[in-house]
């Protein structure tokens, strides 16, 4: 394992664990980051996507690779009772995002003291993965086109698996995600003459069983995807018909051919029952993140087993229903996700991610930082 003053990274961490900020107001913490890379003499630029930051260490002519760190905090009031914990009332590191940041400062300085290698190493660290599509803002903010490279990794902790344990596989590994809006338009009237009226909620609970049937009618079976009725909202008074009913949700898959499907069968089940009652639908379907597609998972799984060994490697899981923006990283770049596992004792409470009582387990830095540059020798042929 890398030899380096693990207990100054520590530090480091506990202390971006305390000052957590919300998507796109990664303020404190990009100056942090920004101090911690002029320390190492590392060149940057700063307020790429809003408040991204986007390093680079050259070493002769060669490939160029990215790597990937997520900055932001969730709105959480933290309980977890730590000396370091959030001194923000409402926010908190609830997602190991500042272990993130952490290891892909460590691995910053060790690749630029005490590697040689041909190319580059882009370091990116995004805003607003919480949500707010910070690697699409970056990449509308001309990421790419200013520092083109030809792979990027990321890489998340999970702490439901085993401490040190990689988990890697090429193709869908996490879903899009859509969200879907139809505004029931009726004819409002009095609850006891509902025949002078339209009730859009009476169309609306119609509809929501029409959707929920897609699944079954719609989507081959082998195709794994969700698509969930959330949202429902109408009416003011008991014995008021409304004009409108508005239902929501989302819809989660693992390829665009089944977004696509889905949005059309939506669009056409909307319209056809409301013109049904004699309403009317207006449908917004918006395509939120794309799937997250790993296409450089042998090389993402070279380096893991550089680290931790074939034992610790897990290439069969099931891919998550959940989302995230690395996907429009990857729809750009090849490369890989990955999931590094923190659960120490196997019998012990798994304390999930977004929740209060989350913690980053300190232990994993020094493996997130092996795979880091493990990945760089990989991809660039590092020697020591």
């Amino acid at each position: 394992m890398i030899e380096m003053d693990w207990e100054y990274y520590r530090n480091l961490r506990h202390e971006l664990h305390g000052m957590p900020e919300l998507g796109y107001e990664e303020h404190r913490t990009a100056e942090r980051i920004c101090r911690e890379l002029e320390r190492y003499g590392i060149p940057y630029e700063r307020g790429i996507g809003g408040t991204g930051i986007v390093a680079w260490i050259d070493k002769g002519e060669g490939s160029r690779m990215a790597l990937r760190a997520d900055m932001d905090a969730l709105p959480i009031q933290e309980e977890t009772g730590l000396p370091y914990a959030s001194g923000t009332p409402g926010k908190m590191h609830a997602c190991g995002h500042d272990g993130h940041v952490t290891m892909l400062l460590a691995a910053a300085k060790y690749l630029k003291d005490s590697e040689s290698f041909s190319g580059r190493v882009v370091l990116i660290f995004q805003p607003a993965e919480e949500g707010g599509a910070g690697a699409k803002a970056m990449i509308d903010d001309g990421l790419f086109e200013r520092f083109p490279v030809e792979s990027i990794y990321g890489l998340h902790t999970r702490p439901s698996e085993a401490f040190g344990t990689f988990l890697v596989k090429d193709g869908p590994v996490m879903t899009s995600v859509d969200t879907w809006e139809v505004t029931i338009r009726g004819r409002s009237g009095h609850s006891s003459q509902p025949h002078h009226a339209v009730n859009p909620i009476l169309v609306a609970s119609h509809l929501i069983q029409g959707i929920k049937e897609i699944s079954a009618t719609s989507i081959d079976p082998s195709q794994a995807h969700v698509i969930t009725v959330a949202t429902v909202e109408s009416g003011v008074a008991f014995n008021v018909i409304p004009d409108t009913c508005k239902i929501g949700g989302s819809v989660r898959a693992f390829s665009p051919q089944v977004q696509r499907r889905i949005e059309e069968r939506i669009r056409e089940l909307s319209r056809a029952m409301a013109r049904g009652f004699g309403a009317e639908a207006e449908v917004n379907y918006d395509y939120r993140y794309p799937p997250t597609v790993n296409t450089r998972a042998e090389t993402a799984k070279q380096a893991a087993v550089a680290c931790v060994g074939e034992e610790n490697i897990k290439e069969e899981f099931p891919s998550s229903m959940g989302s995230e923006d690395f996907s429009f990283y990857l729809r750009e770049v090849p490369g890989a996700y990955v999931w590094l596992g923190s659960k120490v004792d196997p019998d012990a409470e798994t304390i999930p991610l977004h929740s209060s009582r989350y913690d980053f387990n300190d232990d994993l830095l020094p493996i997130g930082v092996c795979y880091w540059v493990a990945l760089v020798r990989e991809e660039l042929g590092v020697r020591n």
